[in-house]
């Protein structure tokens, strides 16, 4: 079963929320877009600083921690085109949850001041990786929360084609710049909040899946005895 626009989209606010605050608080890092990320620990590399090669290379090597164990829970990918069974949803509702948990693990140890920043990096890495991992999974081709330059790759191609499908690749890109900006605003005006935005989302994500599972999974039953 494909994300439904939603949970894509509040993955995506996620996403730019967590960069934000690793950017902003973590020591000019970032978590979620390893583009970004890789660019950042080449000029560390270059300009000799030292620190900020720890932390750019612990949030990349997290991150493939984190993809390596999506990719492992998740199994392999679904056809272009076709939705994975019915009963498939779980996989990836595990591996959102474990996102969530670390999250969470992260806002606490931020709230409570008793996790160091190589901590919290290494804990927000990872679970950026478990997101891009399902996101790949079941967010449908060419989408991603994490990898912007694929999704702008793919808005652009609609956009001087048949201009179908666009919305959703729109919708993505405007809210990791959302997520970006609120958590932003949200560090000027009311620090201790920041961090709880990005596990917040992810759960409304969950929950509006796991609902849109069920629907459908219902509906499915219903026709099925309707034959």
């Amino acid at each position: 079963m494909r994300f439904g626009r939603f949970s894509m989209l509040a993955l995506a606010l996620a996403a730019g929320a967590v960069d934000a605050l690793s950017f902003l608080a973590l020591g000019q890092v970032f978590t979620a877009n390893m583009t970004g990320n890789i660019v950042l620990l080449g000029l560390a590399i270059g300009t000799g600083d030292t620190s900020h090669v720890i932390r750019s290379g612990l949030a990349l090597a997290t991150f493939c921690l984190g993809l390596t164990a999506g990719f492992t829970l998740l199994g392999r990918t679904p056809s272009a085109g076709r939705d994975p069974p019915a009963a498939v949803p779980a996989r990836p509702l595990t591996v959102l949850l474990a996102e969530l948990a670390l999250l969470v693990l992260v806002a606490a140890g931020w709230a409570a001041h008793v996790l160091p920043r190589p901590a919290l990096i290494a804990a927000s890495g990872t679970a950026m990786g478990l997101q891009s991992a399902v996101t790949r999974w079941a967010g449908g081709p060419g989408l991603s929360t994490t990898y912007l330059t694929g999704t702008l790759t793919s808005l652009a191609g609609r956009a001087v084609g048949p201009r179908s499908g666009m919305l959703r690749p729109l919708g993505v890109v405007l809210c990791v710049v959302s997520g970006a900006v609120i958590a932003a605003l949200a560090l000027r005006l009311h620090h201790p909040l920041t961090p709880f935005i990005a596990p917040a989302t992810v759960a409304a994500a969950i929950a509006a899946w796991a609902l849109t599972s069920g629907d459908r999974a219902h509906r499915g039953e219903g026709q099925d005895g309707l034959r």
